[in-house]
């Protein structure tokens, strides 16, 4: 059972992560480095998380700490503190390899994780990295847990991180077209993320079918979700969100500024 936690780098990613531990656990500790300009003070008024005067702090007060830093700055701030070998140190960096990180917090055992902003609500598929087990716990209070097998494959399953924030525009734009085609805004949204919702759902509860033959069964010849599906095709906007895909993969594969 995971007690307490620490954070460094109280920034937008960190606000996520300490509302989701509160809603799922609220008696768990956590420790938030204090920096100027950050959340740290905020997550204190409003989820009771504890402020610690620095990085070191946070390490000398909990075995599992999380590093939410820029990637850039990841290496540098965590090369700062001193680690216990009996502690887990897990990266949020996208694009920083466990072979560059893992010399920086040694000897405590590395481990990268991918969380996402619906953290906050419980439900944030984590990508993880080797397979922790303290940090599955932990990731596991905030939704589903992915172990990856390597880095080579978890990389690749980083993309979906991006995917994610794709995700707000497409349906964003969904609700416009509805909104402005006359449909109440106070209807349109509900209903968009609602059947958005239902979509991917239909295909989380069953497993056994492909979601090419879910979408076969509602684009029968003739109908409206075939008319609409034959546009998108031809305009190859399908094919447009893997290339955004390549371009996020390629961009994950080069080292950190």
């Amino acid at each position: 059972m995971v007690d307490s936690v620490g954070i460094i780098g109280v920034g937008h990613l960190a606000t996520y992560l300490v509302e989701g531990l509160f809603r799922s656990n609220p008696d768990i500790e956590v420790l938030l480095s204090r920096y100027l300009g950050d959340f740290t003070e905020q997550l204190a008024e409003e989820f009771g998380a504890t402020p610690v005067p620095d990085n070191q702090s946070v390490a000398n007060g909990t075995d599992l700490v999380i590093v939410c830093t820029r990637p850039n700055d990841i290496v540098s701030a965590c090369q700062a503190v001193s680690f216990r070998d009996d502690q887990t140190v897990i990266s949020t960096a996208a694009g920083v390899t466990l072979a560059a990180f893992e010399p920086a917090v040694s000897p405590a055992n590395a481990v990268r994780a991918m969380p996402i902003t619906c953290a906050a609500i419980c439900r944030s598929p984590t990508l993880l990295y080797p397979d922790d087990a303290s940090a599955r716990q932990l990731f596991e209070l905030l939704g589903t847990v992915h172990a990856l097998p390597d880095e080579e494959t978890f990389t690749p399953a980083s993309v979906s991180t991006a995917y994610y924030g794709w995700v707000y525009a497409l349906v964003d734009a969904a609700i416009s077209w509805t909104a402005n085609a006359g449909v109440p805004p106070e209807i349109a949204r509900p209903l968009l993320l609602e059947t958005t919702r239902g979509a991917t759902e239909m295909g989380l509860t069953r497993p056994d079918i492909e979601l090419s033959a879910l979408l076969e069964s509602l684009a029968t010849p003739g109908g409206i979700t075939r008319a609409g599906l034959k546009t998108l095709e031809d305009r190859g906007n399908l094919e447009a969100w893997t290339e955004a895909m390549d371009v996020v993969l390629e961009r994950l594969k080069q080292p950190a500024p």
